[in-house]
């Protein structure tokens, strides 16, 4: 009897090892896995991080913040020295989808902006930051509109929005990239190509 219990209790003891065990093992395994999502998304690429833009020419811009969210942006509502956010209608829930809309005065353009895909001193580019992907944010000089600038706050890039977003301060590697934008007969605006060049965070 003795022995019958003794083999019970082994036998019971290495069941829960083993389920112990197994728990462990996938636990790991899930620790491991969601370490290197985070790392996927945290780390940048040659290839923009996973940033993959669903734009197509013929999209109308919409506010991405503020107020009018969602609202079609009409050319009459910015003033020369004015930017917002903003996104292709429909497609929001993209990330990369996230473009910085600009007027300048057209005489201001300077290589290497493109300056085909502007119309009537508006300019857009990717809102993405190329060193780690924080949104950008328009910095608006009241006195002199024409020395207004785009700047990543999280790390502190600067970007000449007049000469093709080029980097003028800060650690990003390369500029934000420019995509096509033209006011339609009922001043709506809508993007007339894919972006340049790559968008999000970049390998210097």
């Amino acid at each position: 009897m003795v022995d019958q219990d003794t083999a019970k209790i082994d036998r019971t003891a290495t069941t829960r090892r083993r389920f112990i065990f197994g728990v462990i093992i996938a636990s790991i395994a899930g620790a491991f896995g969601s370490l290197l999502s985070l790392l996927k998304v945290l780390s940048p690429s040659k290839k923009g991080g996973g940033y993959v833009s669903t734009i197509t020419p013929g999209d109308k811009l919409v506010y991405a913040a503020g107020n009018n969210l969602g609202a079609y942006i009409k050319a009459s509502a910015l003033n020369v020295g004015d930017a917002v956010l903003a996104y292709p209608a429909g497609k929001s829930s993209n990330p990369a989808n996230i473009v910085q809309l600009i007027r300048l005065n057209a005489a201001d353009f300077g290589p290497p902006t493109n300056i085909k895909l502007t119309d009537k001193g508006f300019v857009a580019y990717s809102a993405i930051c190329t060193h780690l992907g924080c949104n950008v944010s328009w910095v608006k000089n009241e006195k002199s509109p024409d020395t207004s600038y785009t700047e990543c706050f999280c790390h502190n890039s600067i970007f000449d929005p007049a000469k093709g977003a080029r980097v003028i301060g800060g650690p990003a590697p390369i500029p934000l990239a420019q995509i096509g934008v033209k006011v339609t007969a009922d001043e709506t605006i809508v993007f007339t190509s894919d972006f340049t060049g790559p968008i999000g965070p970049q390998l210097s």
